[in-house]
């Protein structure tokens, strides 16, 4: 047939190595692959598969006799003399099904040589671990494919075309080598040119009509020694670590350079430094929330669009007058504020440092819910714990809680420049210390082992029972053992430490049963994924996860069919089993006395047992629950409203809405914020801190354009950059 008359060149491209051959119309497929398995070491039969390209159609099959006919056809209509044969490996295969199978046994004929296929298999199966191991599969592999043809365009332009350059170099196991690169062309050349002469070379440059990169040249065969894949590479650079993890970044802010390095080693087998680890994660998160710097001047755009997509917060940026730097930042929603006042009258204060380059201190304080969980009410970004600091965000939480009308109970690590702040803003108010910082800062008088070991337990023993006791002599006794067992080191520390603030025999106040500042520290845990973040993503992300987090209890609470919270319906049904055998008497309508191990009086019109635990938790205890029980009253009439369920949907009924950035920067309408954090080691002198101070970035606005400086008489000690 006339038709089928044509011979074309073939050009085969097997990773960074191509070969040509004609085909003509009596070439077969058996023809082709015994050419390219004699040309290309270490190809073998049964382990790869061919794809030609044609215009429009850059992935054809060529498998079997009929594929090769409809290509010979397909190019003598479309008059070609030419056709791209791309091989690829299969990986970890090491059998292919239909004519490969067959050509391979043909081809094996021809050579003289064996065609029993199981004899690889057989070897393997029984020689154990010994067994030749098969390559594992890499998210790398398709990297070979990034570069391979004339025409071939980068949408993303230069910087498109450089990370899939290096990115082909990796795979294929070569350097290369920029003989020109800039934003319009990019040329590179092996880096053996030199040295052995190799021929192989790239250009490209930008279309100017649609932007996108194109290869314009290409001449992708070797001519120098051989090459195989190195787990170390120079082409392994920052930019290109940045590009494989930002997504990893964006939804795991605090990935380590540790992980990142392991990660590249099992997910594409290749061996990166720290260095590269560390600054791709650093360009990753710029690529993800944009500069740090600049971060700060998008906190005067957030301040007006709190207010305005969530009305009734609270969210004020202070800088300093004339130069516009950046001091502080403190956000309450409006959502938040309106259900505080339907949660338990607890408010557990903290702070934890930042991480991020000019790191800081993030406030917070945190509510309880009903439910015994976590209400976040407010939060803020400062410099450093200082008293001025807390006076400031105190100062706005008393803007908060007065026009509530009720007395709040705070809990504290006991911070001397909180306590001061506090004593300033919300004097007379209950301020209760968190009772395990008070353990671990009196554990830390004794020594760890031996004989100060045994000695540190007996004494955390008995500060643990004067911290408890319900009554004034209960304290008094196990407060002179204290003093006895601990001596000097016990009396200091107890001189300084108000028994008013800490044993539930002295506090002035309600805790609801509440010792320690543990919810402040759930606070900071959860928070502890945005710590690495610019400050805006940082706020932003506590503002979303909020969002989220009031939406899904106010959703679980509409399925309650309980009276009271699920946690205090399961601690209230425990109270009445554990008095079902206990007598009862009643002394009058309000007055009974139960009878369990001991005897004690119960008041249900003060609220009040004779054990102190009513009064303390702020919930019926066993004794009364035995008592109402036997009186015939609902157990539910003496239980406090903050611990129901409608309280509970209450407190999340008002939402926390979103606030869409899609019209951020289009315009300007305050002071632009300035960035400076002197935030150094911890317990250094005020001066030697001012010594140690990073740059001052100095963010100004002059006839409505953005200028940014730096005020080097801040930057005293250079190796701190």
């Amino acid at each position: 047939m006339q038709l089928m008359e044509v011979c074309v060149i073939a050009k085969c491209t097997y990773k960074s190595e191509t070969i040509m051959f004609s085909v003509s119309s009596e070439s077969s497929m058996v023809d082709i692959l015994k050419t390219l398995c004699l040309r290309f070491r270490g190809l073998q039969l049964g382990c790869f598969t061919l794809r030609y390209s044609v215009p429009s159609y850059p992935s054809c099959f060529l498998e079997t006799d009929s594929d090769l006919d409809l290509m010979r056809t397909f190019l003598l209509i479309s008059n070609e003399k030419t056709v791209d044969i791309l091989v690829k490996d299969l990986c970890g295969i090491s059998e292919y099904s239909g004519d490969f199978c067959v050509n391979k046994e043909l081809i094996a004929c021809e050579k003289g040589e064996s065609s029993c296929s199981s004899t690889v298999e057989d070897r393997n199966e029984f020689l154990g671990r010994s067994k030749r191991a098969s390559a594992k599969p890499l998210l790398s592999n398709e990297w070979e494919t990034y570069i391979h043809h004339v025409g071939q365009k980068f949408d993303g332009g230069a910087e498109e075309f450089r990370l899939k350059l290096c990115k082909y170099a990796l795979e294929v196991g070569f350097n290369f080598l920029y003989a020109g690169n800039d934003k319009k062309r990019v040329v590179a050349v092996c880096s053996n040119k030199k040295l052995e002469g190799c021929s192989w070379r790239v250009y490209a440059s930008r279309c100017e009509a649609t932007g996108s990169f194109v290869i314009r040249t290409l001449n992708n065969v070797h001519t120098c020694a051989g090459r195989i894949r190195e787990s170390k590479s120079k082409m392994m650079r920052s930019r290109v670590v940045s590009s494989l993890i930002v997504d990893r970044i964006r939804a795991k802010p605090e990935l380590k350079p540790v992980e990142i390095i392991h990660e590249f080693k099992d997910y594409y087998g290749i061996d990166i430094s720290y260095y590269h680890a560390w600054f791709g994660k650093e360009l990753a998160k710029l690529d993800v929330h944009g500069d740090e710097s600049k971060s700060f001047n998008e906190l005067v755009w957030y301040t007006d669009a709190v207010k305005e997509t969530n009305t009734g917060s609270l969210c004020t940026l202070d800088c300093e007058a004339g130069i516009n730097r950046f001091r502080r930042f403190f956000v309450s929603f409006g959502g938040c504020i309106a259900g505080f006042q339907y949660c338990i009258p607890l408010l557990f204060i903290d702070a934890t440092f930042l991480k991020s380059k000019y790191k800081g201190q993030l406030l917070c304080a945190s509510g309880k819910n009903g439910n015994q969980g976590f209400y976040p009410l407010a939060f803020g970004v400062v410099d450093s714990e200082t008293e001025e600091n807390w006076t400031w965000f105190l100062q706005h939480l008393a803007s908060i809680l007065l026009p509530m009308g009720r007395v709040v109970t705070f809990f504290s690590d006991r911070n001397q420049g909180l306590l001061n702040a506090m004593g300033f803003v919300f004097p007379g108010w209950p301020h209760s210390y968190c009772y395990y910082h008070l353990k671990q800062n009196l554990i830390s008088k004794y020594p760890k082992s031996g004989y100060g070991k045994l000695l540190q337990d007996r004494v955390i023993n008995l500060f643990s029972r004067c911290a408890y006791a319900v009554t004034e002599e209960e304290f008094k006794v196990a407060m002179e053992e204290l003093v006895i067992v601990g001596s000097s080191k016990v009396k200091a520390f107890i001189s300084d430490l108000s028994r008013d603030h800490y044993a539930n025999a002295f506090f002035k106040g309600m805790r609801y049963g509440e010792m320690a500042n543990s919810l402040a520290e759930s606070f900071n845990n959860w928070v502890g994924v945005f710590r690495d973040l610019p400050v805006l993503p940082l706020i932003e992300g506590i503002r979303q996860k909020l969002m989220v987090l009031n939406s899904q209890r106010r959703f679980e609470a509409e399925k309650w069919t309980t009276v009271l919270c699920p946690e205090m319906e399961t601690r209230l049904c425990e109270n009445a089993e554990a008095g079902r055998t206990w007598a009862v008497r009643r002394s009058n309508s309000t007055v009974f006395e139960v009878f369990a191990d001991y005897s004690v009086m119960v008041d249900l019109e003060q609220r009040t047992c004779s054990c102190r635990l009513w009064q303390i938790d702020g919930f019926p205890c066993t004794h009364a629950v035995a008592a109402i029980l036997a009186k015939r009253d609902s157990v539910y009439d003496y239980v406090e409203c903050y611990y129901k369920t409608d309280f509970f949907r209450k407190a999340y009924e008002s939402p926390i809405f979103p606030i869409p950035d899609i019209g951020k920067g289009l315009g300007s309408n305050g002071s632009a914020a300035v960035v400076c954090f002197r935030q150094l080691q911890r317990g250094q002198p005020e001066d030697h801190q001012q010594r140690g101070s990073k740059f001052l970035f100095v963010v100004v606005k002059v006839d409505g354009i953005l200028n940014v400086g730096v005020d080097i008489g801040q930057a005293f000690n250079t190796r701190r950059f």
